[in-house]
Parts: structure tokens; sequence; C-alpha cells
């Protein structure tokens, strides 16, 4: 059902087909359009024009009962755009959603060229982008795996990968060692061709990591000696914004 409320979520106000959703989640197209019955019953999904679905307005209020994961939203805007004005590049905040990251905030950096891989207010897979593959690092192994398989479509798609799809899970599967050996993840073109980043996951104080810090910026931006020089500023910031959530 998870599964279903994300890939629901991620089309956003366009609205997704149930042959969509199959797809996206391996889940056979009866048992959807059953889970989707059910969901529509609760408030939780919506049946809009040319036989899309999404989100229920009842989610909203469940949602209103749950208490704010951000404490200080304004703290974390003054700590991206510090750390924008002193690397010189842009800086995201991406919170976990479902199986889904969303970017809460941006800042840009003076460096004229920009790269901008995703817009504030965008929901992506986890593991698509830096933050994504900073937060899925903290699953188990066969939630990854189960993900990237997920993420094949979405690739292919909606993003354009610019490598083969088993080299892309290669990549991916070698950042998710980056974040749990050293903190952070590093590389060039994952997102978006011409595009480098490293992200963080934010330290929660009550459970594991629900957000992420990243820094971008085009490939020549990020050469490999910046990127040690970086790092421990990267993470510095992400453990400095661990007061503004909970």
């Amino acid at each position: 059902m998870t599964d279903i409320l994300g890939a629901v979520a991620r089309r956003g106000a366009e609205g997704s087909r149930l042959l969509d959703i199959a797809e996206e989640t391996g889940i056979a197209r009866p048992s959807v359009h059953r889970i989707l019955q059910e969901l529509i019953e609760a408030g939780y999904i919506e049946q809009r024009s040319g036989r899309r679905y999404g989100l229920g307005s009842a989610l909203y209020t469940l949602g209103l009962s749950a208490p704010s994961p951000i404490r200080d939203f304004a703290g974390i805007e003054r700590a991206v755009r510090r750390l924008a004005e002193r690397t010189g590049d842009a800086v995201y905040v991406a919170i976990r959603r479902l199986d889904s990251v969303h970017y809460l905030t941006r800042a840009e950096g003076s460096y004229p060229i920009r790269a901008e891989i995703v817009e504030v207010g965008e929901t992506v897979p986890l593991g698509v982008t830096f933050a994504g593959i900073a937060l899925l690092a903290w699953h188990e192994p066969e939630a990854v795996e189960a993900q990237l398989r997920a993420n094949q479509r979405f690739r292919r798609t909606v993003r354009g990968a610019s490598q083969d799809f088993h080299e892309t899970l290669v990549t991916v599967r070698q950042e998710i060692a980056q974040v749990r050996e050293r903190g952070y993840c590093f590389d060039r073109d994952t997102a978006m061709p011409g595009v480098s980043g490293m992200a963080a996951p934010i330290p929660s104080e009550t459970a594991k990591p629900y957000m992420a810090l990243t820094i971008s910026a085009i490939n020549d931006r990020l050469p490999p000696a910046r990127v040690e020089e970086l790092a421990p500023l990267l993470l510095r910031v992400a453990r400095e914004l661990t007061p503004c959530i909970r």
C-alpha cells in the first residue's frame, strides 16, 4: 500500500494511471486496482479525469495530526545560504517522503554556471539524486536493491539516464558504500550529465536520518581534491542542522 501511495505521490498534480503505478511498483494491475479502491474509500486517493489517480485530501488531514519533523526551518535556510556563499555552489536540503525525497530549499552560490538538477518542491525516488542516495544508505540491503530496481522506469522515462541502467546500479551501490564508510557520497553524472554532487545525511536525535544536505556543481567545480576539501565542511554543517529537526 505504501508503494502505491509513493508512486502516486511522485506524479504530483499530474496524477498517475493504473498502468503507471503497476509498472513502477511491480504489483499486478488487478491488485493495484483493488488497493486503489480501498484507498479511495478511505479518502487517501482520489480518482481524477483521464483515469488518473492523485493523493486525497484525507492524507492532508491525517498529516495535520502529526508533529512537524522540522523545528526551525528558518535556521535550515540560514545554514543553506551560508554554505552556498562559502562554497560558491548550489546547496539543497531534502526530506524523505515515503520512498522518495522532497526538496525543501535551495540556495545559489556565486559561481555563474548553475547546476540545478531539481527544483524546490520536486519529489523524486530515493536513489535517483545525491540526497536520495545518502538516505537510501540507511536501508537494509534487500530494501536498497528493491528500490534501485523500482527506479529503472523513472530514470528511463523521466530523467533520461546518461548511462546504462546496470552501470547506474553499480554506481549507486558504490555511492551508498561511501555514505556508510565516510558519512557522505560523491559522484559525477549520476543525477544528470555534466553535474557532480556530494551529499550527507542530517543526523537525527530520535530516528534514522530522514533529511539530507547536498552540494551540487558542474563537473569542473568538484574535482577530487576539492571534494576532499569540502567534505569536512559538508559533514559539519549537516551536524549543525540536527537541532533544527526532530
